[in-house]
């Protein structure tokens, strides 16, 4: 009775057909081998009988169980404990080696997934992890030899203003590439606030050459010596005329703030601003326009280069060498019109009208200095006495302090009682320090009483002369008759 029953059984579910297939659950096996059974989802309880074929050990605990969904299309297989589906355990597939494919019938690493050809794609889908704030995340294992930590791609955010796509090493995030869901990217920070925000903390230490120094946030180095056309090039562009301002901002936070680019608004002239953000409301420290002027305190230079100032010293030129070869020197390198005297080394202005100048003289061989004297700016014409005020001019034969050498000249403040326009300066005048500021005398402008003089005394000798020959006629005259009475009473 038992063998017949078993074969009833066997003949139920087992069909062996002419090709030698054979089928569990039906009569009609299509391939070699086939197991026809209820569909069902994995369970995650429970020790019941679930899915469609089952590997197990004699002497083990686990079991690998296929099956069929019953739900979405699907197929699985899940390692687990035979007697609790709540207790999963790993699943290894080719574990002496090999490659696997996915979509591919010839995979060329160890996981290949999706064909050559596009028409089975490569996707690949990381969810979240049980940890609440992570999503999907792969972590990558130190090297064997070299590295010393892992590196670890995933997903993270408490907040939507703060979930972020990390790629860190160790522990800390800041070790690596935070970019937020805006699309801003942090190195160094996890929070970053522009569409590229670097952040370090570190120390300058070591050598000076930036490629062997932790200091630089950014270092662009192309090491193609071979080519002039190998640049390293860092570009900043807008869009149009209509665009915002290319620029670069340096900024000490809280303190100060510098910033270098191009103002779009103002014809695209290049500057540099005392300020973080090229605000043109304030005038640039320096700019440079488009036709190659360059103004340095005006954002309009009219010159190649154009100095504007409210302060007392405008240029200050020092040399710190022994043996100054010309601190400031003028070239006029042409053959062109010299004797024309067309060449101005320096001009002096009042308001753009000029008022002095250093020109060019004989044809090149010399130079004059002229200051402004032209009639049509005169009025009130009137006489003085040059000998009077020459003569109120206290000259003297001094030593200067600083070395001892001895000049001859006038004491500024005694001019200045006399010709004011010939001194600058007050007496004993001092800076907030006690240090002197001194006076000045062009004595240029003691040229035209001179001139006075001389004259006055060039008709004083003539009257003088004239009066000597009148004298002379008379002596004479008396001597011929003193003459003629002697040799009359002869």
């Amino acid at each position: 009775m038992k063998i017949s029953l078993g074969i009833l059984f066997i003949s139920a579910f087992i069909t062996l057909q002419l090709k030698a297939q054979t089928g569990i659950g039906t009569t009609a096996p299509v391939n070699k081998f086939e197991v026809v059974a209820t569909a069902a989802d994995p369970t995650t309880s429970g020790s019941l009988a679930n899915g469609n074929l089952r590997l197990g050990a004699s002497s083990g605990s686990h079991v690998l169980d296929f099956g069929l969904s019953s739900t979405p299309t699907y197929a699985w297989l899940q390692a687990r404990l035979k007697s609790n589906y709540g207790t999963n355990y790993s699943l290894v597939l080719n574990p002496n080696g090999g490659s696997v494919g996915i979509g591919n019938t010839s995979p060329s690493s160890t996981l290949t997934i999706g064909n050559e050809t596009g028409t089975i794609g490569g996707d690949i889908l990381l969810n979240p992890t049980t940890t609440q704030y992570e999503g999907g995340q792969i972590v990558f294992k130190r090297s064997r030899i070299g590295s010393t930590v892992d590196w670890t791609i995933d997903q993270y955010g408490t907040t939507s203003s703060n979930a972020r796509f990390r790629i860190f090493n160790g522990a800390s995030e800041t070790n690596g590439i935070a970019i937020l869901e805006n699309g801003k990217i942090g190195m160094g920070t996890s929070s970053p606030t522009t569409l590229l925000h670097l952040h370090n903390e570190n120390v300058f230490s070591g050598s000076d050459d930036p490629g062997l120094n932790t200091v630089p946030s950014i270092y662009l180095y192309n090491s193609n010596s071979a080519s002039t056309s190998a640049h390293s090039i860092m570009a900043l562009r807008t869009n149009g005329n209509n665009g915002g301002n290319p620029y670069l901002s340096f900024d000490i936070r809280g303190i100060q703030g510098y910033s270098l680019g191009i103002d779009n608004a103002d014809g695209d002239k290049f500057k540099l601003h005392t300020n973080w953000n090229l605000n043109g409301s304030n005038t640039p420290a320096l700019t440079f326009t488009t036709d190659g002027k360059m103004g340095i305190g005006t954002a309009s230079p009219g010159r190649k280069l154009h100095i504007q100032n409210s302060d007392n010293t405008t240029l200050y030129v020092e040399s710190s060498t022994s043996d100054n070869n010309g601190m400031v020197i003028f070239n006029a390198n042409t053959d062109q019109n010299w004797n024309n005297n067309y060449h101005e080394f320096l001009m002096f202005q009042k308001q753009g009208n000029t008022i002095g100048q250093v020109v060019a003289a004989n044809n090149g061989a010399g130079v004059t200095y002229n200051t402004t004297s032209d009639y049509r700016l005169k009025t009130d014409l009137k006489d003085f006495g040059g000998l009077d005020v020459v003569n109120k001019i206290k000259t003297y034969d001094f030593a200067w302090k600083t070395n001892n050498s001895r000049m001859h000249g006038v004491m500024a403040h005694e001019l200045q009682e006399i010709l004011p326009y010939a001194v600058t300066g007050k007496k004993d005048s001092v800076d907030i320090n006690g240090k002197l500021i001194t006076q000045g005398v062009d004595y240029g402008r003691i040229t035209p009483v001179l001139v006075k003089a001389i004259q006055e005394q060039d008709h004083k000798i003539n009257q003088l002369v004239k009066e000597k020959i009148e004298l002379q006629e008379i002596i004479l005259d008396m001597q011929r008759r003193l003459l003629k009475l002697e040799n009359n009473n002869k």
